[in-house]
């Protein structure tokens, strides 16, 4: 069987991808395109084999690609996912993967319309607290679940100055579905559907930002569990400090990030999940879409369930903006 062909669109976060599909044996990465013909440029430099572009619609139409890693803003996902679509490619795509939901029933459609399969990339599925929680849940080592909490405090003022789009008045980016979806995915993943979310905001700590910088939502889940997310983009923090926290409270045990408890209350001690060193999360992600793209087997983050994260974003956000309880869309 011939290797997929492949091509990258945006590489900032794209150049992470644009390795990964480098290593893997099953995929050619036959191009790169940024509208910075620098970036190109020095991507070039370390991969002379790999064709670069500019442009997007030319990629497209010279390279004739199997699939296309969308890596572009938020903001610009919808537009360009359908066009690769179009072209009859399958399409890898950053979170958040579209912004409203009348561009997730859009993209849905583009989707169905098309024999083409669409992944969105969630890769904090991939880090190691997060695979050992879900071993934990699957293993039924801390039993009935009754609560859960996934928080992202960062300081993002150094990333944004770099990448202006992220903190854009023009194309307004909320913080809970930005990076604050990270947390919703997981807590969707471990635990099961949203069936309602209540939400507090405010915008105190990173004042520069065109929206509130922190947001907390408490959602109630279908099978009774409560959740907490929460992102916040101004925090105070040492440097490597900060980023993702996970905790998982049941009738028979606790996990707190990369240590869990197992056992009769004050009987014990905190056990530390094993925690080898893990493949590039991104790169990880890169060899799902192949290896089911290969089989004809769906991604684990298909159209349908990156709108369910969407819309459990925006819950949070309406619910924050109105201080009412809001029932996030089904997809």
């Amino acid at each position: 069987m011939d290797n997929l062909r492949a091509v990258v669109l945006g590489l900032g976060l794209g150049r992470q991808r644009a390795l990964g599909y480098l290593q893997n044996n099953g995929v050619d990465l036959c191009a790169v395109c940024d509208v910075d013909q620098n970036r190109v440029n020095d991507f070039l430099k370390e991969h002379p084999e790999v064709h670069g572009y500019v442009d997007y619609q030319t990629m497209l139409t010279a390279e004739k690609p199997d699939i296309v890693n969308v890596s572009t803003p938020d903001w610009m996902h919808l537009q360009h996912a359908q066009l690769a679509l179009q072209h009859n490619c399958h399409v890898l795509l950053e979170k958040p993967m579209v912004r409203t939901l009348a561009d997730a029933e859009e993209l849905i459609a583009a989707v169905e319309a098309s024999s083409r399969t669409l992944m969105v990339g969630q890769n904090y599925r991939r880090t190691p607290i997060a695979v050992l929680a879900k071993q934990l849940i699957s293993e039924g080592r801390l039993g009935t679940l009754f609560y859960a909490v996934a928080e992202t405090f960062q300081n993002k003022r150094r990333q944004f100055a770099k990448s202006t789009w992220y903190a854009s008045a023009e194309y307004p980016r909320a913080a809970l579905l930005g990076t604050g979806i990270h947390a919703v995915d997981l807590l969707r993943w471990l635990i099961g559907e949203v069936e309602e979310a209540v939400a507090y905001s405010n915008h105190r700590a990173y004042v520069e930002f065109p929206g509130d910088d922190f947001t907390m939502v408490m959602y109630r889940f279908a099978n009774g569990v409560i959740g907490r997310a929460g992102v916040a983009y101004g925090s105070v923090l040492p440097r490597g400090e900060g980023g993702l926290t996970l905790q998982l409270y049941g009738s028979d045990g606790t996990l707190h990030n990369d240590r869990f408890y197992v056992g009769e209350n004050g009987q014990g001690e905190w056990e530390h999940g094993e925690m080898p060193p893990v493949k590039n999360p991104f790169w990880q992600e890169v060899d799902h879409f192949i290896e089911c793209l290969q089989a004809g087997k769906s991604p684990i983050v298909d159209v349908y369930e990156a709108a369910r994260n969407v819309a459990a974003c925006l819950a949070g956000i309406e619910a924050a903006k109105t201080g009412k309880p809001v029932k996030p869309m089904r997809f």
